[in-house]
């Protein structure tokens, strides 16, 4: 009966939003086709009346109005899949009270905060509360070939960093930094890769004073979170919350990617070795079912409703700490709900941030705890004079793009969208490109040292450009070959910037100022990279038996010979892309280190009552995609925190 009521319901929201009697046909044989796979979980989805999954699909292709009408019934037919959307395990408003008193607050609903508040919450007897500036996640951010469509949505802050000198220039200086404003963080925006870093990283934030921070004291707080289908190892976990594995499906591409690596000597690793170097088929974070993995629906999502400790707002924004008059001791926070109203939440034992390397720096800068020459200008109250927002690190990239003789039938359709709903499988079900990356060492790193190039690949993915509205017709770009990209990024930057108060307004963007390719060095491993990536494509034969081609040189670089160095440092300095790998701006070490934040347990140097738990804390920021390392600290700080409080 169920089912019934729920096709119906889509039916007649199809009817208004729907003109072409086309489109309205093949939306209703899809969910028919799919009613029986979902059967078990459709009661379930309309017995939930609390939540309701916000149409976000119908918006992503706005640029071509001919696909209007084809997004409006996507948008249907994915949030009829309720397995997908898995209704009663998601957050809902609840009423905010005037006054509210928990044993913990966790700021930030990103990466670390879900799994610093799930974890304390085992403990039935500590009350917990979780606070999120966006809202809930969208559940087809899920679906792994959509995992970059909520960049530039409501689900984004949309930062901007200040004019740089050295890099971005073709957009005037100004880079974009896409942070994720939603339950689940920037993991919803990105490629949910999963790897770690090489040991010495972290052995050297060992030599460095952070004692208990070397490989093999966080290798079981890695191991802690990690459910891995591939591998057995001794450097692996196979019980935690979070599922990693390959891809079920492997694109011909992929293959031929590896079989290219092969050809200029590199082998095929585990992206989480102790020491990684080479090619790869990345795992992910992703279930069985063929969904993205992200922490809230690890840690979260399965205790909503069954443990009353556990609270999670979302829509609510933190906008300062309440220090004590004392100013040692931080007590709780101030902050403003969905309505608008302001309120505030006291904390009997901790305040833990979890709002990443621009908001935890931003919110400990707003309450007087920060660089005392920054904050006295603007009228804020000094707490305690610490380096806040220094050593900001990002992993900076740039792109070689490339065509291929081949075309693309991964696309955007109905029958697409039909076989993911009912099978998890086709064009929907795979990252494309992304199930290739490698960890190289460039001309620039010592023959011992650690990788520091990463290679990612973009292509072959169901985006708006290879949409298909019309069953039976033809997509232009299907018909034309592939371009792809292939992007080298340095995953050990010298250059740092910075991150600073602009305003005592908490809704006053801070100003960012990454710094980027201030080190001639960084821009020496890019062009390393870049030649790479050239040799990849146009020397293999694995990639010229599909006819692979570079693509013509950018206008902005057109004065230099293609190919050359001056070329490639050109085409870094023009065309920049910082990945989504922050870190550093609440950087960890011990009381003798005057540029650190937090101490070896993560609490405020000085301060009272309260930690930070995310990248910012990374005094070197790891080699690699960040989410496993900052999994990784907030593991490490829930176990600090039990042990301070058991």
């Amino acid at each position: 009966m169920h089912v019934l009521v729920y096709l119906l319901l889509f039916v007649q929201v199809l009817n208004v939003l729907v003109t072409s009697k086309h489109i309205k046909h093949k939306v209703v044989n899809v969910l028919a086709s799919t009613s029986s796979n979902n059967k078990g979980s459709l009661g379930s989805c309309v017995q939930n009346v609390e939540h309701i999954e916000t149409s976000f699909i119908k918006d992503l292709c706005k640029s071509n109005p001919d696909l209007e009408e084809f997004m409006i019934a996507a948008d249907i037919l994915i949030r009829s899949d309720c397995a997908l959307i898995d209704s009663c395990r998601r957050v809902v408003e609840q009423p905010h009270d005037d006054h509210d008193e928990v044993d913990f607050i966790v700021v930030g609903g990103g990466v670390s905060g879900p799994v610093v508040a799930g974890r304390l919450s085992e403990n039935p007897n500590w009350t917990v509360t979780l606070l999120e500036s966006g809202p809930e996640q969208p559940a087809a951010t899920d679906i792994p070939a959509l995992l970059s469509s909520a960049i530039a949505t409501k689900y984004d802050w949309q930062y901007n960093t200040t004019p740089q000198k050295n890099a971005c220039l073709a957009y005037g200086g100004v880079c974009g930094w896409p942070r994720g404003k939603v339950l689940g963080g920037t993991a919803v925006l990105s490629g949910s890769m999963y790897s770690r870093g090489h040991r010495d990283v972290y052995d050297g934030w060992l030599r460095d004073g952070n004692v208990g921070w070397g490989y093999d004291d966080v290798l079981p707080f890695f191991k802690m979170s990690e459910n891995n289908k591939d591998y057995h190892t001794e450097h692996h976990g196979n019980r935690g919350p979070i599922s990693v594995q390959k891809p079920t499906e492997i694109l011909p591409i992929t293959r031929t990617l590896m079989e290219a690596a092969q050809e200029l000597g590199y082998e095929e690793i585990d992206m989480s070795d102790p020491e990684p170097m080479g090619f790869s088929i990345a795992q992910l974070m992703m279930s069985s079912a063929k969904t993205r993995v992200t922490t809230p629906t690890a840690y979260l999502r399965p205790h909503l409703r069954t443990r009353s400790n556990l609270r999670v707002r979302t829509n609510s924004h933190v906008t300062r700490l309440l220090v004590a008059a004392d100013r040692r001791s931080v007590y709780g926070v101030e902050y403003v709900d969905g309505s608008n109203r302001t309120r505030r939440l006291t904390a009997r034992k901790e305040v833990i941030l979890c709002a990443g390397v621009i908001g935890s720096a931003h919110l400990l800068m707003l309450s007087g705890i920060g660089p005392a020459e920054d904050l006295r200008p603007l009228g804020v109250p000094v707490v305690q004079d610490l380096r806040v927002g220094h050593n900001l690190q990002h992993h900076v990239a740039s792109k070689l793009t490339f065509q291929l003789n081949v075309t693309n039938d991964r696309l955007l359709s109905f029958d697409a969208i039909g076989q993911y709903m009912k099978h998890r499988s086709g064009p929907l079900s795979t990252t494309g490109g992304l199930q290739t990356s490698a960890f190289l060492r460039s001309d620039r790193a010592g023959p011992a040292e650690p990788a520091d190039v990463q290679l990612f690949f973009d292509g072959y993915s169901p985006n708006c450009a290879y949409a298909l509205p019309v069953y039976g017709g033809q997509c232009a770009a299907a018909t034309a070959p592939v371009v792809m990209n292939v992007r080298p990024v340095n995953i050990r930057p010298l250059s740092r910037g910075s991150i600073r108060l602009a305003s005592a307004d908490p809704f006053v963007r801070p100003r960012i100022d990454p710094n980027y390719l201030a080190a001639e060095a960084d821009v020496d491993v890019l062009v390393w990279g870049l030649r790479l990536a050239n040799d990849l494509v146009t020397r293999t034969k694995a990639l010229q038996r599909l006819g692979a081609t570079v693509d013509r040189p950018v206008d902005q670089c057109s004065r230099h010979a293609f190919g050359t160095d001056p070329y490639w440092k050109c085409l870094v300095r023009y065309h920049t892309r910082g990945e989504n790998h922050h870190a550093g701006t609440c950087k960890m070490g011990p009381a003798s280190d005057p540029t650190a934040v937090v101490d070896l347990e993560l609490r405020v140097h000085r301060v009272r009552g309260v930690r930070v738990a995310d990248s910012s804390v990374f005094p070197t920021q790891p080699n690699c995609n960040p989410i496993a390392p900052v999994i990784m600290v907030a593991e490490r700080a829930a176990h600090f925190i039990k042990n301070t409080w058991h």
